[in-house]
C-alpha cells in the first residue's frame, strides 16, 4: 500500500519552519553578525542572559543608532525578560528589559499592539522597583488600557512612583492634590511636590509651579517668579511654558508703553 503525500501538507511544512520565532531569530542573528558578535549571537541562542542583553540592545539601536530592527529587538527583549523571570535574575538591567518589553507591546513596535501584555510586563518591572513602570501603571489604571479602570489602583501606583523618585509622577500627583477630585484638595502638598521636582530640573514642575505663582494660589502672587519658572521650562523645550513666558513679556511691554510719557 503506497503512502500519499497531499500537496497541501508539503506546502505547509516550510511555512511552519520559517514562521517559528526562534528559527527566524536564529537565522537573522547569524546573518547579521560576524566574528565576536556572531559568537555572542550563538550564546544568546543558547540562553546566555548577558549575550541576549547585548543582542537585544544591538537590534534596538542602543549600540549603533543607525541599526534598528524592531521585530528582532522585541524578540530578544521578550526572550530575555522571560529568562530573567525563570532564573530570578535580580540585576536592574533585567528589570529594564521587562519594562522595555512592555513598551514594545504598548506601542506596537516589532509586534502587534497588545495592551494586556504591555500591562503584564509593566507590572513585572514595577514590582521589581522600576519607577517608570510604576508611573506607566498609574496611567494604565487611569485609562483602563489592558486592565479594568481603577482610580484607586492608579493613585496607589502613582504614590509608589513618587516614593521611588519618579519626577513625572511627582508632577502628576501634585496635579491630583491641586484638583481635589480623587483626594481631598491640598495645594500646600502640591506645591511641596512641585518644588522638589523643580530642584531636580523637571520642566513640567517649573511650568506647573509657575502657574501657582502667576495666580497666587497658596503662594504670594508674583509674575516675576512665574516668569522665571516659565523661562526655565521653556529652555527645556516645553512649548506651553514658552507661551506663558511670552504672554507675561507682552503684558509687561504693553504696561511700559502705556506708562511712558507721550512723545512731543
Amino acid at each position: 500500500m503506497s503512502i500519499k503525500h497531499p500537496l497541501s501538507l508539503l506546502l505547509f511544512i516550510p511555512i511552519i519552519f520559517f514562521s517559528n520565532p526562534l528559527s527566524a531569530a536564529t537565522a537573522q542573528c547569524k546573518k547579521d553578525f560576524t566574528g565576536e558578535l556572531k559568537e555572542i549571537c550563538v550564546k544568546a541562542i543558547k540562553d546566555d542572559p548577558e549575550a541576549q542583553l547585548q543582542i537585544s540592545r544591538y537590534y534596538a539601536g542602543q549600540i549603533d543608532p543607525n541599526i534598528v530592527n524592531y521585530p528582532q529587538a522585541f524578540y530578544w527583549h521578550r526572550r530575555l525578560a522571560r529568562l530573567a523571570l525563570h532564573l530570578k535574575l535580580e540585576d536592574p538591567v533585567y528589570t529594564e528589559t521587562m519594562y522595555n518589553t512592555g513598551v514594545f507591546y504598548a506601542d506596537g513596535l516589532g509586534v502587534k499592539q497588545d495592551h494586556k501584555k504591555a500591562f503584564y510586563w509593566f507590572k513585572k518591572a514595577a514590582e521589581r522597583g522600576d519607577d517608570i513602570a510604576m508611573f506607566r501603571l498609574a496611567i494604565i489604571y487611569s485609562d483602563g488600557l489592558g486592565v479594568a479602570s481603577s482610580l484607586q489602583e492608579s493613585l496607589d501606583w502613582l504614590k509608589r512612583a513618587v516614593v521611588a523618585g519618579n519626577l513625572d509622577a511627582k508632577v502628576l500627583l501634585a496635579q491630583v492634590y491641586s484638583e481635589g477630585q480623587l483626594v481631598p484638595q491640598n495645594n500646600t502638598l502640591a506645591i511641596k511636590l512641585l518644588r522638589e521636582a523643580v530642584e531636580q530640573n523637571s520642566a513640567n514642575a517649573n511650568f506647573a509651579l509657575g502657574n501657582f505663582y502667576l495666580h497666587g494660589v497658596e503662594v504670594e502672587k508674583s509674575q516675576v517668579t512665574a516668569k522665571n519658572l516659565f523661562s526655565k521650562a521653556c529652555r527645556a523645550n516645553l512649548l506651553e511654558a514658552c507661551r506663558a513666558y511670552y504672554d507675561i513679556d507682552i503684558q509687561e511691554n504693553n504696561r511700559t508703553m502705556l506708562s511712558a510719557p507721550p512723545i512731543e
